[in-house]
């Protein structure tokens, strides 16, 4: 074997006992859902078996005798599951499903067929004295690797919804990495980056979804105190929006009454509410036991009053409820706008305190005169 061939050799190797160490933390790793750590492993899984695939081809055409079946079964298997890689790892990014994303997964399955009937039909490959050569249709191989890299992209967007990224760079560089490492190859065939690429990929992406899942708080959904904390030191005194503030009515008489199951229920009822009405404004944190918070991007109060106004009227919707009365508590709300003009962020966090508050005891108040 030539020296370039031994040097394929030894970072295909690499790059297998690099995927196996990533299958076994994901397996394991109690940051993740049970359906995010099942997708990663699933990854880290299949693009090994396709490197494997790729190395026995490899030692099996540099042979003395290449054996024309063998080499034709390896490449199947390495085309039919390369696809299925970028698939696998959106569902681990984010598991929602899209129209979209279902129809660009059909073309994936339908390579896989191409493929496995290459051996016979010589469509997507060949392979002639023990050689491996491109086939005729080896084009069609490039609207599945297309739209398994659309999948992921979807996912990433997905993702960086519900994990409030307003900053996408990160996503955006590692998509932007994992593309065009794995074209290069596609393109220029005698280059052998794409499983060192995928290989890279898997474990950054790996490495960034441990960070994000850090900043989630696993009860509500939402951004953590550490988050909040670090956010709001980076908020510059000429920077302008929207800070609302909430505190759950009494819950510790709900706690006590119910259990704390159950108030975690109730907590991640509200926590689903207050991102489903805000996150399109801001950011959504949970700063204490029951306490929450949103910092909004805009300073129009009337916005915030009926994004407010829809809130409560979904916190009512859920309190009327026969399975929920009297077991789900009230919420106190306050809000403030925050500018270089009115003293920046801090003051109008006392603000909207205050007035959440204010908008407690007026309530008990009322609560008490009926």
């Amino acid at each position: 074997m030539t020296d370039l061939i031994i040097n394929y050799i030894a970072i295909d190797l690499i790059c297998i006992a690099a995927l196996a160490i990533l299958a076994h933390y994901a397996k394991s790793n109690v940051l993740f859902t049970e359906t995010t750590s099942k997708h990663f492993t699933l990854a880290a899984l299949i693009a090994g078996t396709v490197i494997m695939a790729e190395l026995a081809a490899v030692v099996a055409e540099n042979s003395s005798s290449p054996n024309r079946i063998l080499i034709l079964f390896i490449n199947a298997l390495g085309f039919a599951l390369s696809p299925f890689i970028a698939i696998v790892l959106s569902q681990a990014i984010h598991s929602g499903e899209s129209r979209l994303r279902s129809l660009l997964t059909v073309p994936v399955w339908i390579n896989a067929l191409f493929v496995l009937t290459s051996p016979w039909t010589g469509f997507i490959f060949t392979v002639s004295d023990g050689v491996y050569q491109r086939g005729p249709l080896f084009a069609v191989f490039t609207v599945p690797y297309l739209c398994a890299c659309a999948v992921l992209a979807i996912a990433s967007v997905m993702a960086m919804k519900y994990y409030q990224l307003h900053r996408k760079s990160t996503f955006i560089m590692l998509l932007a990495f994992t593309l065009s490492g794995t074209s290069v190859q596609v393109i220029w065939p005698h280059l052998h980056t794409s499983w060192l690429t995928v290989s890279l990929s898997l474990l950054l992406y790996y490495a960034y979804f441990c960070m994000l899942t850090e900043t989630q708080d696993s009860v509500t959904g939402l951004l953590t105190r550490n988050v909040y904390d670090h956010h709001t030191r980076e908020i510059s005194r000429n920077v302008s929006g929207t800070v609302i503030t909430f505190d759950l009515d009494d819950f510790k008489n709900i706690n006590d009454q119910f259990g704390h199951q159950w108030g975690d229920y109730c907590l991640g009822i509200i926590g689903k509410l207050i991102k489903d009405c805000f996150s399109d404004m801001g950011t959504c944190y949970r700063t204490g036991g029951d306490e929450f918070c949103v910092i909004c991007r805009t300073t129009d109060e009337q916005t915030a009053e009926q994004a407010l106004s829809t809130f409560h009227q979904k916190i009512d919707d859920f309190r009327n409820n026969s399975n929920m009365q009297g077991k789900l508590p009230m919420v106190s709300t306050g809000y403030s706008v925050f500018s270089a003009l009115n003293g920046g962020y801090d003051l109008a966090m006392i603000a909207a305190d205050t007035q959440m508050y204010a908008y407690k005891n007026i309530r008990k108040n009322k609560d008490q005169t009926m």
